[in-house]
């Protein structure tokens, strides 16, 4: 459910709703600052060291996709979805092969960030989509009947999604921020009026649920909901800002199911399911100081910042935006704000 900054209370949410409450989670405080947090790591908005540790492998390719892609023109920006038509072979497509609505984004920067795939249980059978460079409609059909279908509509500067879905628990659409050479390691937790914001420091030295996001509980104490999440590269020429949030919270259906969270995550190159497990290394190979990564050697896994959207029985209306950084880093741009802001429902 939702998670406010100085979170005491949150009702269940499967297991991932029993990480945020065993690790802390992040919401706003009226004015946009952090109120007094939940005891966890400590974060800063300085500069720090690269995302994973300066030990972290050399960047990994994502997973193949078995779908193409079109761009979607949103302005300024413009993201790649999957369009076309897909049978899959005997026992459905292949495991994070199969792309997410939005697969990747162009912003301020004009390269490609990102990586949008689907984690499911049922296997993908068969999948339709139709993009028309300003909207698409995309329906993927699952083992068992379950689906989940997408309406994409370009604005200025934001795309719109309005998503169903009947996959039951478990299953996500995953947008992982690290491929594209963009390895962002901060972000920020923004309220539903673009007004309110935290910022949040993302080492991923660890697996975290950082902001978790679904409508129906009161915010506790002074604390505001937030309603949507952005993440951002600590690396001054990467100047993307990129969000996702939900644009209208009232008409938010199964929302137990369909929540939104903002993750810290470690993983093996080229294995998005490994960062489900600890593995006999508990992950914990990393380091910030340059003097002892050469003792530890080169670390197994890759810090991975991820978006993951719950697909379970729903329906949601969320939008994507891409703004550059504002003078402060930890700072909210005022683009992206008004964009959010004109897009509200």
């Amino acid at each position: 459910m939702i998670a406010t900054i100085g979170l005491r209370r949150v009702r269940p949410w499967g297991v991932l709703m029993a990480a945020a409450l065993a690790a802390g989670a992040v919401g706003l405080a009226p004015d946009g600052r952090a109120a007094e947090p939940v005891p966890g790591p400590a974060r800063t908005a300085e500069v720090h060291p690269p995302v994973g540790g300066v030990n972290s492998p050399a960047p990994s390719p994502p997973p193949k996709l078995v779908i193409a892609t079109a761009e979607l023109a949103a302005g300024a920006i413009a993201v790649r979805v999957p369009t076309g038509t897909y049978a899959a072979p005997p026992g459905g497509a292949p495991n994070y092969s199969v792309p997410g609505p939005i697969v990747s984004f162009r912003g301020p920067d004009g390269a490609w960030r990102g990586h949008g795939y689907l984690e499911t249980y049922p296997r993908l059978l068969k999948f339709t989509g139709t993009c028309d460079g300003r909207s698409a409609d995309l329906a993927y059909a699952f083992e068992g009947g379950k689906s989940y279908r997408v309406r994409l509509q370009a604005g200025d500067g934001c795309v719109r999604m309005d998503e169903e879905a009947d996959l039951g628990p478990r299953n996500l659409y995953v947008f992982d921020c690290y491929y594209g050479d963009w390895l962002p390691s901060s972000g920020f937790a923004l309220d539903a009026a673009g007004r309110n914001h935290a910022f949040l420091y993302l080492p991923c030295y660890y697996d975290k649920p950082e902001v978790l996001i679904a409508p129906g509980a009161p915010a506790e104490g002074a604390g505001v909901p937030p309603a949507g999440v952005a993440v951002v590269s600590p690396d001054a020429a990467k100047r993307d800002v990129a969000a996702f949030w939900c644009r209208d919270m009232a008409s938010w259906k199964g929302a137990d199911t369909m929540g939104l969270a903002l993750w810290q995550r470690r993983q093996r190159p080229g294995d998005p399911g490994s960062r489900h497990f600890l593995g006999p290394e508990t992950k914990s190979d990393s380091t910030p100081n340059p003097r002892t990564a050469a003792l530890l050697g080169t670390s197994l896994y890759e810090g991975h910042v991820t978006i993951e959207m719950s697909l379970g029985t729903g329906t949601r209306r969320l939008a994507f935006a891409v703004a550059p950084k504002g003078a402060a880093r930890d700072t909210l741009p005022d683009p992206l704000k008004k964009v959010v802001q004109a897009n509200a429902n």
